[in-house]
C-alpha cells in the first residue's frame, strides 16, 4: 500500500516538471538557449571582420585637431605630424590597440605641442586629437641671436615667427647662461622663466607704457639668477628703467604683488604723462611700500625724488 503511494507521488512529479517545460513562458526561452548555443557561434565566425572595411582604417584625410592651430603655428603643422615616422600607416585598423598611444606620440613629438589631452577614435577612418599648443611670449637676445620661449621657459622655432606675429612679443637681454640646443626643450635658468612670466604679466600694457624690454640683472654676479641674486628691470622707449623686482607670483615676503606694481607705474605715468617725461629718462623704482622714487640718469650725482602712492 505505501510503495503504490510512492509511485503514484513520482509519477505526479514528473507529470509536473513535463507539464511545466511544455509551458510557452518556459519553453522559449530554453529553445533559445539551445539554439543559441549552436548557431551564436557559428554567426560569429562567419561575420566579416571590421577592420577590413576602410571606414575603420585610419586615414590622414580624415585627422582633426582641437582647438584649431593659432596662427603662430605653421599652416603645414598636421602634414608634418602625419607624416612623421611615428605616425601609424594608413590603413592602419582604428580597434589596433596600439593606435591611440601612438597617434598620441606623433602629436608629443611635435614642438609647438605643449600636451596631447586626448586622441579619440571616429568612424569613418579618423580620430580626433585635442591638443595644447605652446605660446611664444617672449624673445631671449644671445650672442647668437633672439630665441622664442613660451611662459615656462622652452625654446619655441623662431624661424616660424614673422612679420607682425615676431614682433609683438618682449624682448630679454641680461640672460648669460647656455641656450637649449634644440627647440621644444626647457631652458635651464630661472631667470628666463622669470621674465617670461613678466613678460605675460605685461602684455597688455607692453605697448601703453611704451616698454621695450625686460633686463635681467643680478646683485651678485656669481650668483645662480634665484631670488636675491636677480631683479627684473623694464626699458623704455625713451630710455627709462623701471625697477620692477623679483618675478612675479614670487610670494617674498615685503615684495609687492604684480598688480600694486602695475598701480605704480600707472600712477606715475598719470602725474608726468609718460614713463619718459622731458627731463627724463629716469631710473623710476617702484618696489616700495610708500612711495615711487626716481633719479635722473641723465647725472651720477642727481638725487632721488619721490612720489607717495595713492592709497
Amino acid at each position: 500500500m505505501v510503495e503504490s503511494q510512492e509511485n503514484r507521488s513520482d509519477d505526479v512529479a514528473k507529470g509536473g516538471i513535463s507539464a511545466m517545460l511544455w509551458r510557452p513562458g518556459v519553453l522559449v526561452p530554453v529553445v533559445l538557449a539551445l539554439v543559441g548555443t549552436v548557431a551564436v557561434p557559428k554567426l560569429v565566425r562567419e561575420l566579416p571582420e571590421l577592420s577590413e572595411y576602410p571606414a575603420y582604417q585610419l586615414s590622414r584625410s580624415a585627422v582633426q585637431v582641437f582647438p584649431e592651430k593659432p596662427d603662430w603655428v605653421p599652416e603645414d603643422f598636421l602634414l608634418s605630424v602625419t607624416g612623421s615616422e611615428k605616425w601609424p600607416e594608413d590603413g592602419t585598423p582604428l580597434l589596433d590597440a596600439t593606435l591611440v598611444e601612438r597617434v598620441a606620440e606623433a602629436f608629443a613629438e611635435h614642438r609647438w605641442v605643449a600636451e596631447v589631452e586626448r586622441v579619440e577614435r571616429r568612424v569613418p577612418a579618423g580620430v580626433v586629437v585635442r591638443l595644447a599648443f605652446r605660446r611664444p611670449v617672449a624673445w631671449i637676445e644671445t650672442d647668437s641671436g633672439r630665441v622664442a620661449v613660451d611662459v615656462t621657459g622652452v625654446r619655441l622655432p623662431g624661424e616660424d615667427l614673422v612679420g607682425e606675429t615676431a614682433e609683438r612679443y618682449p624682448v630679454v637681454r641680461g640672460v648669460t647662461s647656455q641656450t637649449p640646443a634644440t627647440d621644444g626643450v626647457a631652458w635651464n635658468d630661472p631667470s628666463v622663466v622669470a621674465a617670461a612670466q613678466l613678460a605675460v604679466e605685461l602684455e597688455s600694457y607692453w605697448e601703453p607704457f611704451d616698454l621695450v624690454a625686460i633686463v635681467v640683472k643680478r646683485r651678485d654676479p656669481t650668483g645662480n639668477s634665484v631670488g636675491d641674486h636677480m631683479i627684473l628691470e623694464l626699458l623704455t622707449r625713451g630710455g627709462s628703467r623701471v625697477v620692477w623686482g623679483r618675478s612675479p607670483g614670487t610670494g617674498h615676503p615685503g615684495e609687492l604683488t604684480t598688480a600694486q606694481k602695475i598701480g605704480r607705474i600707472m600712477q606715475f605715468i598719470s602725474h608726468f604723462d609718460s614713463l619718459d617725461p622731458p627731463d627724463g629718462p629716469f631710473e623710476i623704482n617702484i618696489r616700495h611700500w610708500h612711495e615711487i622714487i626716481f633719479r635722473s640718469l641723465k647725472s651720477a650725482s642727481a638725487r632721488s625724488r619721490t612720489l607717495r602712492v595713492l592709497r
